[in-house]
């Protein structure tokens, strides 16, 4: 069996350990004698006899020394004999045959066997105690191996030798052999796309790239020392359930194994194939001394080449499909052909049923406008001939006639006026008729004038209903810079000229709002809708008060221009509410159910909104309409 280095090395260091501890003992004398421990020990306990022993001999207890001795001996087997003799020779107590067993030691001095202790009395000698011990016979080997200092030379020489070959191994499996590399060599290697690995004959790791040490996710310096098969390897082949690595078979063959494919899982799940090939190292005598184990990372590849499989059969299924696919379309192209011309044909004619139905609901939109101002300009004519009629009234008065009358008496009495009108009793009555009639005709006065102001007031509300009327008659899709606040008040003034005959009470809750962009016409078309069938609700309804709110403001949640009409009538049933802007919908029997569908498509092509609410029937309604809010600069 060959020996390897490491073991030879570890005996080597243990030889020297013992060397080493042998010398020291020599030299500094550590390791202890047996034969003096035990002379040391003897004497100790045959001085402390001889004190206890003297004392009871003072007192003359002999008795008491033999029965102490007798104990003695029978408690120490290794005590031949005891005795206590005095100065003169004679033995005042003994134990065995001493004087057969005792050897008197030359100069008196003690041996290991023959230990005599001097007893004093005073300062003067008394007598002595002697002690002999039985010689035990033991071999060399016994000695040897009963001696404390061999028994630890031996256990620091085996447990050494066991330390220093594990010490060995781990330190070995700790240095990395790449520092004795070159570092073109170590360059070179790292340079490579594969990673190679070199393993000595134990499959432990001596020397890998870099490359290897990315792909298997752990630094070199963790590697170096490892098991190369310790890594969670795992054949390609499912009959491999005890599995050889190809770097131990090669190893084992003495030969180069190629092409091996292997899985490596990885910690995070993943798993990474790889292409092993393995070339077993020799030295000059042909041993093994490991081997050299490259890895080509083919994951990629490999996926690559299963996504083109499944690629290719997807692609076949498709190639299927479309052929069956090709054959339903050549049958169906034709039909194509047929509805597209069919659907061109229906586009056409609902383009210009959808212009009819504009032109239709302008003209309805417009209707209701112009009915709605000639029915305020009636109103206004009733009001003018009310005041007409005030005014020929109030000239035909008696008063003017009396005037006359009073002039005609002045004519008369010209030439003895003053005699007329201090004695003639008529003529006395004159001067206080004449502050009636003054009276009288200052508030005739009065009231023509205020009647005269009013009718130039109706007259000009009239001009303006007209004008209005004209405005929203023109045609065209002008934007300009226009007032919000101008608009609303522009559609009162349209739809309810005269709110206090209907007693409905108008409040405006007005925010400040830029000036907007917009069609200002459109815009007032859909106001007097709004107003026009708020008065309509609110008029046919009896059972609140009747408030009109109009309301104009900018939302916080979007930029637009807002106008809100809350009125107090008869409200807008839930069911009708989805329904209430379609075309032909209306609720009043005189209704052709356009002016709020016409509104609602007018301020969609303005890019605003038109919306409505209600709480339920005799609950009033609200009507929201947004606008894009454009502002006007300022002009420079």
């Amino acid at each position: 069996m060959r020996v390897t280095p490491i073991v030879w090395i570890s005996f080597g260091l243990v030889s020297l350990t013992i060397s080493v501890m042998l010398v020291g003992s020599s030299l500094v004398d550590l390791a202890p004698n047996q034969d003096r421990q035990v002379l040391e020990y003897r004497r100790d306990l045959a001085e402390a006899l001889a004190v206890q022993y003297s004392a009871l001999a003072e007192r003359d207890q002999v008795e008491t020394i033999q029965f102490a001795m007798e104990a003695l001996a029978k408690r120490n087997p290794g005590i031949w004999s005891l005795a206590l003799r005095e100065k003169s020779g004679v033995i005042v107590a003994q134990v065995g045959d001493h004087a057969q067993v005792w050897i008197q030691p030359s100069g008196d001095e003690s041996t290991l066997q023959f230990l005599q202790v001097p007893i004093f009395s005073g300062d003067q000698p008394w007598g002595v105690l002697q002690i002999a011990f039985r010689q035990t016979e033991v071999s060399y080997v016994d000695r040897l191996l009963t001696d404390p200092w061999v028994r630890f030379l031996a256990f620091v020489g085996v447990m050494g030798f066991i330390g220093y070959l594990f010490f060995m191994k781990r330190t070995l499996r700790q240095l990395d052999p790449s520092g004795i590399v070159p570092t073109r060599v170590k360059a070179a290697l790292d340079a490579l796309t594969q990673g190679v690995v070199m393993i000595d004959t134990q499959d432990l790791i001596v020397l890998t790239n870099e490359s290897f040490s990315r792909a298997v996710d752990k630094p070199v310096t963790s590697l170096i020392g490892s098991d190369l098969g310790t890594l969670a390897w795992k054949s390609m082949t499912p009959a491999d359930s005890l599995m050889v690595h190809p770097w131990t078979r090669a190893i084992m063959d003495r030969k180069a194994h190629d092409n091996i494919p292997l899985l490596l899982n990885l910690p995070d799940g993943e798993s990474k194939k790889f292409i092993v090939n393995t070339v077993p190292i020799m030295d000059d005598a042909s041993t093994v001394r490991g081997a050299l184990v490259s890895f080509h990372d083919v994951s990629e590849l490999d996926r690559a080449n299963s996504q083109l499989k499944e690629a290719n059969s997807e692609l076949e299924a498709s190639r299927v499909q479309i052929l069956e696919k090709n054959q339903a379309l050549e049958v169906t192209n034709t039909n194509l052909h047929v509805e597209i011309n069919e659907r061109k044909k229906a586009e056409a004619e609902k383009e210009k049923l959808h212009q009819q139905l504009m032109y239709a609901s302008r003209q309805a939109g417009m209707a209701d406008v112009a009915s709605s101002v000639l029915h305020n300009v009636g109103n206004v004519l009733n009001s003018i001939n009310v005041s007409t009629d005030t005014l020929l009234k109030t000239l035909k008065k008696p008063m003017v006639g009396d005037v006359c009358r009073i002039a005609s008496l002045f004519h008369e009495h010209q030439h003895d006026l003053q005699e007329f009108l201090t004695t003639d009793p008529k003529g006395k009555q004159i001067p206080s008729y004449l502050g009636l009639v003054a009276e009288s005709l200052t508030g005739s006065h009065q009231t023509i004038q205020g009647e005269l102001d009013l009718l130039v007031k109706k007259v000009e509300h009239v001009k303006q209903v007209i004008m209005s009327q004209q405005d929203i008659a023109r045609a065209g899709n002008v934007r300009e810079s226009v007032s919000v606040e101008g608009l609303m008040e522009q559609a009162v003034l349209m739809a309810l000229p005269e709110p206090e005959k209907y007693r409905i009470h108008i409040a405006r809750e007005y925010s400040p709002v830029p000036a907007i962009t917009t069609d200002r016409h459109q815009v007032l078309q859909i106001l007097v809708n709004l107003i026009s069938n708020a008065k309509n609700a609110m008029v046919e309804h009896t059972g609140s008060a009747r408030r009109l709110t109009l309301r104009i403001g900018v939302p916080s949640a979007k930029a637009c221009a807002r106008f809100e009409v809350i009125d107090t009538g008869s409200g807008i049933k839930p069911e009708n509410l989805s329904r209430l802007f379609a075309q032909g919908f209306t609720t009043r029997k005189d209704g052709h159910g356009l002016g709020l569908h016409s509104a609602a498509i007018v301020s969609k092509n303005l890019g605003g909104t038109l919306l409505a609410q209600s709480a339920g029937e005799g609950c009033g309604a609200t009507f929201t309409l947004d606008l894009p809010l454009t502002v006007m600069e300022a002009a420079a």
